[in-house]
């Protein structure tokens, strides 16, 4: 196939990443909203959120980087038309989506653990521990949630997503409403009120889409409710092969800004309250990019699955020039309007000083970010996971970290020097990762395809 319409193309990645942006926004404004409403009780509400929902979010994601592997794995076997396979990746992706539930659950008990020897505010340690407390019991359901949706997305179908985040964003906020607040009977229970009403609205989320997916009549070819298997632990180690390093990545990234999170605390309630407003902002913005770069990992994984190798290559050139160009507006509305912004969220003069001044550097990370992202959805199309593993681990701890930590701590630039290391880390991974990607492609043709 050696015709490639461009307008063709954007079409497509637009029919699967529309939806899945807007899922994803609608999820991250959970976070959003959460925060707006601890600001109407007081900056420790806002400063315990971040904290706690830093700590939850990087070891969710460590999660969802093992399950993320469904995706190219069930994208291939479409492109390829080898539809008996899909099922029982369904039904052992189950199995390890439980297990690893369980592991994340321990893992973010034991990170909790470890927050008064990191310096932080004594003051903030009780509520934010609380906050991952009453979340973490829902990780399993977190994770369960992606063995259909990756089905989904693999399928093209990214809407049943949307409809169900339409749906809990509203029951979120109730749940906001009577557990942070404390209404109808219910104690007031501030930033933990919070956490709990995370909790369940992953957890509704999870049985409504798991419903869909077995019950919809357009998935009835593959018998989707035929009998349970057991679980078949060499498959599932296959899978954990794959998903293993896209976690290692996502947790290398996601404890670069969990970390920074963390250290932001040592500069006191109003720097990690002005830290959380300008994350929420930049964590919604994200989810653009990186609904691009979901759909760019099925596309690529189709045309690779159907032998298309030379079609999966300007597939991914095209996707990921998408990705940098959306995040240049966003990027431009943080330059502008940060403070305007900040104020959204408190009347804190000091707060909202701290989170403008970041939302510049965020600024500078956006178009970085979404150029980094689009890489990685379309190498974990070809299923090259580990390179990016090892490539996230330099960029993101050795470069990020690194000028994080000299600039904010030791160069005493504060809050601006931490999220310094942040715009440095995401630069280093958005060059070599777009690299990898050309170098790992440039030979490509409809017949053969070399892998360095």
């Amino acid at each position: 196939m050696n015709n490639f319409n461009k307008l063709a193309e954007l079409k497509q990645i637009a029919v699967i990443a529309l939806p899945m942006i807007a899922a994803q926004l609608l999820q991250v404004g959970m976070g959003v909203i959460d925060t707006l409403m601890a600001g109407r009780i007081d900056a420790l509400s806002i400063a315990a959120i971040a904290m706690g929902a830093s700590v939850w979010f990087f070891v969710m994601l460590i999660g969802v980087g093992v399950m993320l592997a469904l995706t190219p794995i069930i994208s291939q076997h479409i492109g390829a038309n080898n539809h008996p396979l899909i099922r029982e990746e369904l039904r052992q992706g189950f199995w390890l989506s439980l297990l690893t539930g369980a592991v994340m659950i321990m893992l973010a008990l034991s990170l909790a653990s470890l927050m008064p020897i990191l310096g932080i505010e004594p003051e903030i340690i009780p509520a934010a521990t609380n906050y991952i407390v009453w979340v973490c019991w829902s990780l399993p359901f977190s994770l369960i949630y992606l063995v259909p949706r990756s089905f989904n997305d693999a399928n093209g179908n990214t809407m049943p997503m949307l409809w169900i985040q339409l749906v809990l964003l509203p029951l979120n906020v109730l749940g906001n409403y009577i557990f942070m607040y404390g209404n109808f009977g219910f104690p007031a229970m501030g930033a933990s009120g919070a956490a709990l009403a995370t909790g369940l609205a992953q957890m509704l989320g999870c049985l409504a889409l798991f419903g869909y997916t077995l019950w919809a009549p357009r998935y009835r070819e593959y018998d989707l409710r035929k009998r349970m298997t057991p679980p078949d632990w060499p498959h599932i180690l296959q899978t954990l092969k794959l998903g293993l390093p896209i976690a290692v990545a996502m947790g290398m990234e996601a404890s670069l800004f969990t970390t920074t999170a963390l250290l932001m605390g040592r500069f006191g309630v109003d720097a990690a309250a002005g830290h959380q407003i300008a994350i929420n902002l930049a964590s919604l913005t994200f989810m653009i990019p990186l609904g691009v770069s979901t759909a760019l990992t099925v596309r690529v994984g189709q045309a690779v699955g159907a032998k298309q190798l030379l079609q999966a290559r300007k597939r991914g050139f095209l996707g990921v020039s998408v990705c940098g160009a959306l995040t240049m507006i966003s990027a431009s509305c943080f330059w502008l309007f940060g403070s305007w912004l900040a104020g959204l969220y408190t009347d804190d003069k000091a707060v909202i000083n701290i989170a403008s001044q970041l939302l510049i550097m965020a600024a500078l990370f956006q178009v970085v970010d979404g150029l980094q992202v689009g890489a990685v959805g379309v190498l974990r199309g070809y299923k090259d996971t580990t390179i990016p593993m090892l490539i996230a681990v330099f960029c993101y701890w050795g470069i990020g970290m690194g000028t994080a930590v000299w600039f904010g701590i030791f160069d005493g630039m504060g809050p601006t020097g931490l999220w310094l290391g942040l715009v440095a880390g995401l630069f280093a991974a958005a060059v070599i990762l777009n690299y990898r990607f050309h170098y790992l492609t440039k030979d490509a043709t409809d017949d053969v395809m070399a892998f360095a």
